[in-house]
């Protein structure tokens, strides 16, 4: 027998179509209002009591229900196997994330910044101690992925440069598969540094340009008080030939839709409405240094209604939603044993938001690491499969309970702590519906 999965979302669309989604699997699916119809009939035929045959169309339809998972077999427990998958993932030891900051320096006074005006460089001695961690640990890696963050990881070129050289001599020698990212302001994103990044094995850069070129450059000016915008607009069109990257709007209560359109068009007059991907951050006050714009913050609920309008703005205007509710088995990596935040003095920590602040740390690189450390505990203790919220929430698989961070840290009510997806899922899907048919639509033109 069968039954229905528990995590499946269906809801009308135009031209009578249904939008059909599975959280546990992110499959998505059009159906017409002739197949929603008859999932309904094969759903009561397929009941213990049901005597009903499936007729050969309900049989093909129950097939491709089946393939997205819609349906399926009476005896899984859809709950136990998301959580067995959650606890595989949060125990792995084949896999080691790592989130470097080579330095906390940065050439950039963002007003929001949590990190506050922190300098210093990673030495030589905690450079060798990130090799030994990673070499004690090489023979049992399958991966390893770095992430370069900071300050501004490009001001410590070097440090990366020295760092990948060993970490791609450990991979060889161990034969795992090496992968790495970065988070950088942008402006040192220049052609010499973005190739010496590609030769690094960087395939991926996240950038933030909060809002069009006036406001950006009011909300994150250089140290020396010139304007960044154009240079960071002029790095991301040699970037993007050559590694994917996304570009972050933090969203605050400042901006206004004209705010959105007028970036678009400068992303598009640069050549880029098709050669990145853009999405929105809650900008939110992550700790005491940044409480001064905690009223310009959005809840939640009010930013998940933001998202979706900035969203709509992005279609009308030619570009593609990359955002998608897609599974994860957990939400960060405070709640990966084997993944760990590095900044320049060695210290470990759970969270960005926590970088630099040592009080934050559960030990050192240089030093064996305290799993049992109130520190690490701390946020890795959580587990959703044990709130009763998280427990019977249909949107588990796309959140894991969300951010420990606003659970445990900020203490934030569980609306906040909640995905945006948890308010906004049904406009979101459609908007993404929408997108799809759009870059269908271009590719039979082009």
């Amino acid at each position: 027998m069968a039954k229905a999965s528990k995590y499946n979302h269906f809801q009308p669309w135009q031209n009578g179509y249904y939008i059909a989604y599975n959280a546990r699997t992110g499959a998505v699916a059009m159906m017409t209002s002739e197949n929603y119809a008859m999932y309904q009939t094969i759903l009561e035929k397929i009941q213990p009591d049901s005597n009903g045959n499936l007729t050969d169309d309900e049989q093909q339809l129950l097939q491709q229900l089946q393939y997205g998972q819609f349906i399926i077999p009476d005896h899984f427990d859809e709950f136990q196997a998301i959580k067995f998958n959650h606890n595989l993932d949060r125990y792995d030891r084949t896999r080691l994330g790592l989130v470097i900051a080579p330095t906390l320096a940065c050439n950039m006074t963002c007003e929001y910044c949590y990190e506050g005006n922190k300098k210093g460089r990673m030495s030589s001695e905690i450079i060798e101690s990130i090799i030994e961690f990673v070499e004690k640990r090489g023979p049992v890696l399958q991966q390893a992925d770095i992430g370069w963050y900071g300050g501004e990881p490009l001001l410590a070129m070097d440090i990366i440069d020295d760092i990948t050289q060993s970490m791609l001599d450990l991979s060889k020698e161990h034969n795992f598969t090496y992968t790495s990212s970065m988070i950088s302001n942008g402006y040192l994103l220049t052609k010499e540094n973005v190739d010496r990044l590609v030769d690094l094995k960087v395939s991926v850069v996240q950038v933030t340009l909060d809002g069009p070129a006036r406001m950006h450059n009011q909300k994150r000016p250089l140290k020396n008080g010139r304007e960044s915008f154009a240079t960071i607009l002029d790095n991301l069109v040699y970037t993007a030939s050559k590694m994917i990257v996304t570009v972050r709007v933090n969203i605050d209560k400042s901006y206004t839709d004209r705010d959105i359109i007028e970036l678009l068009d400068e992303l598009s007059r640069a050549g880029l409405q098709n050669k990145v991907s853009l999405y929105f951050g809650q900008l939110e006050p992550a700790t005491d240094v940044c409480l001064n714009i905690s009223e310009s913050c959005f809840e939640t609920a009010d930013f998940s209604e933001m998202e979706v309008k900035y969203h709509k703005l992005l279609i009308e205007h030619g570009f593609r939603v990359e955002k998608l509710p897609s599974p994860v088995s957990t939400f960060c990596m405070a709640q990966n044993m084997n993944a760990h935040l590095i900044d320049p003095d060695g210290n470990l920590y759970r969270c960005f938001n926590q970088v630099g602040d040592v009080s934050k740390s559960y030990g050192n690189i240089r030093m064996k690491i305290d799993y049992q450390h109130q520190n690490f505990t701390n946020l890795f203790a959580f587990d959703p499969f044990e709130d009763e919220h998280c427990a019977g929430c249909d949107l588990l698989p796309v959140c894991m309970g969300g951010c420990p961070s606003r659970r445990i840290e900020q203490n934030l009510p569980h609306d906040d702590v909640c995905f945006s997806w948890r308010h906004n899922l049904q406009p979101m899907l459609e908007i993404i519906a929408r997108s799809r048919q759009q870059q269908a639509t271009a590719k039979e033109q082009s």
